[in-house]
């Protein structure tokens, strides 16, 4: 069964939320409150940070584990550090005490400054006020968490949508086509049929007229033969209807020549008789 693309597109984007509020923004985009104390140096005299120069955000994630308020500042003390009155807590200058509580887990952010004495501090004025309120926050409330939580739900909402139209899809009367898929999972492109080998043109011969058959000129009508001057004409002569013997008939000769004609004796219509004319 192969895999939408867009449920594997939902996965990924899923996963890669995850990550990022799991791993990568508390351990590379933020630290915790241990690692930042121990980076602080006091060989000198003085208080200096050696991950960070003035001007430099620190972004501290970490679990409150114990909380006090006196002098109108609230004390927190974080899990990483320690809770013992020996550990050092991190001040501010309201009361919190009604905003967190033990466990819950915070995100503390300030500006690296110089003091007038040249120490390294959150504050200019921390060592008297402590840092402002707006320095903590709960977790899951920095523009970092916020595109992660969006990656996440982004993904979800791609997988859901995907496995759906997968399942709508599968459901149809009509099958679906049958696919080949790459090693990506891709549909392959269908195959492209081979062209056709090329083949040279054929010569043109001019017609041949020896294989025409000629016909044969046409022969010309006979002619009759031309009597001899002088020969007498011969003509055999059918008796008309209504015509009886005794009567005079004119004809014409083969030659042309015009003849009167008695018709002899026992001759009725139809019989026949001949007659010669010299000329």
């Amino acid at each position: 069964m192969r895999i939408p693309i867009t449920v594997v597109i939902g996965v990924v984007l899923a996963i890669v939320g995850v990550i990022g509020l799991t791993v990568i923004f508390p351990n590379f985009m933020a630290t915790n409150g241990e690692d930042f104390v121990n980076q602080i140096d006091t060989s000198s005299g003085l208080e200096k940070y050696q991950d960070y120069e003035v001007g430099d955000t620190v972004t501290i994630v970490d679990t409150i584990a114990r909380m006090e308020f006196s002098d109108g500042q609230t004390q927190i003390w974080l899990d990483t550090i320690g809770k013992s009155p020996s550990d050092p807590p991190f001040r501010f200058g309201s009361n919190l005490m009604e905003d967190y509580g033990v466990g819950n887990q915070v995100i503390i952010t300030f500006e690296v400054v110089k003091d007038s004495n040249g120490h390294h501090t959150p504050d200019a004025n921390y060592q008297e006020n402590g840092l402002s309120p707006d320095a903590i926050s709960s977790r899951y409330s920095t523009v970092n968490e916020y595109i992660f939580i969006a990656l996440l739900v982004v993904g979800l909402g791609i997988m859901v949508y995907g496995g759906y139209s997968s399942f709508k899809g599968g459901s149809s009367l009509s099958p679906a086509p049958i696919t080949q898929d790459d090693d990506w999972g891709f549909p392959q492109a269908p195959p492209v049929a081979p062209a056709a080998p090329m083949t040279s043109p054929q010569p043109q011969f001019p017609p041949s007229t020896a294989a025409i058959p000629q016909s044969a000129p046409a022969s010309p009508p006979p002619q009759p033969v031309p009597q001899p001057a002088g020969a007498p004409s011969t003509m055999t002569i059918t008796v008309p209807p209504g015509v009886v013997a005794g009567q005079v008939l004119t004809v014409t000769m083969p030659n042309g020549q015009v003849v009167n004609v008695e018709v002899p004796p026992g001759s009725s219509s139809g019989s026949q008789f001949t007659i010669t004319v010299k000329q």
